[in-house]
């Protein structure tokens, strides 16, 4: 039993290795969410988003059932307090040579285990519009109230 409380509580989660700097650029918009539809391996639609802030922190909003952008602002709203209080999501981003790094916390890496980092990148087509590696395309929208960069994990 001691083992298992052990493997439970001895994992730390990774540490973020990009250092957060605040965002000067104009190279992307800030002021709203980037956005893009998801097909899983199930073929079902989503909606997955993020938010970029001025100060160097990205935050992702999650994936939704697909829907139109109305619902997803609200649902996003919804998830905002829930969001604050979790580390998954949560990380740093620099923009450089028209590309955007960043490094997130991510879902558990296995039972037990602590929170990985996620580290992927984008290309900046435009100050509102992403393609990630994989080819996906991002779009921005402009969005008020947006959430803001307040938690307990990024100092």
């Amino acid at each position: 039993m001691s083992a298992l409380v052990l493997q439970m509580y001895g994992c730390k989660d990774e540490t973020l290795t990009l250092q957060r700097v605040p965002y000067t650029g104009s190279e992307i918009k800030t002021d709203g969410y980037y956005y893009s539809y998801y097909v899983n391996s199930t073929m079902e639609e989503y909606i997955v988003a993020f938010f970029l802030f001025r100060n160097g922190i990205i935050l992702s909003a999650g994936a939704y059932d697909k829907t139109n952008l109305e619902t997803l602002e609200k649902k996003m709203l919804e998830r905002y307090e829930s969001l604050q209080s979790e580390k998954i999501g949560w990380g740093v981003f620099i923009v450089s040579d028209n590309k955007i790094e960043y490094e997130q916390w991510s879902t558990s890496g296995g039972p037990g285990g602590g929170l990985p980092v996620f580290k992927s990148s984008y290309d900046i087509e435009n100050d509102s519009t992403l393609i990630n590696p994989a080819g996906i395309i991002y779009y921005f929208k402009q969005f008020s109230p947006k959430p803001d960069s307040t938690n307990n994990f990024i100092k």
